[in-house]
């Protein structure tokens, strides 16, 4: 087993499709390097984890521990329409999406404030959701204050800025 898959296997089960096995096989080859997860992305992953196992067991309690009060999400689909914490609490227990599978995490840390991007696709790999979520440090911990989620993969439509043709650019961690 190549040493990329070794490491990659070690911080896994939370985080293995983090590093992504071609991703990380791509970095390795162009910069000689072989990518770590940060502090940062490991924190918010297992923060990510944590939500969504306690989704999709049926916590209510540990759910409301974990995201703020004034939590709001929204969507691609009605930016404009705000879903408030209680009705996104009751919709996501009712209805538990598969298991969360966080990838391609970037973690922007703005001191008390952190900006978490990822794709989140199900365990069976079909639907993938592009999610930025906002955490706000509480004391010594964290909360979910605010989720913003899109359909992720190819739509077909053209984002201002980004270049026809993009490749995934080796991060520098």
């Amino acid at each position: 087993m190549n040493i990329c898959l070794r490491i990659v296997s070690t911080v896994v089960l939370a985080v293995a499709t983090i590093a992504g096995t071609t991703s990380g096989a791509t970095a390795q080859a162009a910069t000689g390097r072989v990518p770590t997860v940060t502090r940062l992305v490991k924190l918010f992953t297992d923060r990510e984890m944590d939500l969504a196992q306690r989704i999709h067991v049926g916590d209510n309690a540990g759910v409301e521990e974990i995201v703020r009060d004034d939590f709001e999400l929204r969507t691609s689909t009605a930016p404009g329409r705000p879903i408030p914490r209680a009705e996104w609490i009751r919709q996501s227990l009712a209805a538990p999406a598969p298991a969360s599978n966080p990838s391609q995490m970037a973690v922007h840390d703005l001191g008390d404030t952190a900006v978490v991007s990822f794709l989140d696709r199900a365990d069976s790999g079909a639907a993938q959701i592009f999610v930025v979520d906002v955490w706000r440090r509480d004391g010594a911990d964290w909360k979910l204050a605010t989720r913003y989620a899109a359909p992720g993969g190819a739509t077909g439509v053209t984002i201002p800025g980004v270049p026809p043709q993009t490749s995934d650019i080796p991060k520098r961690y």
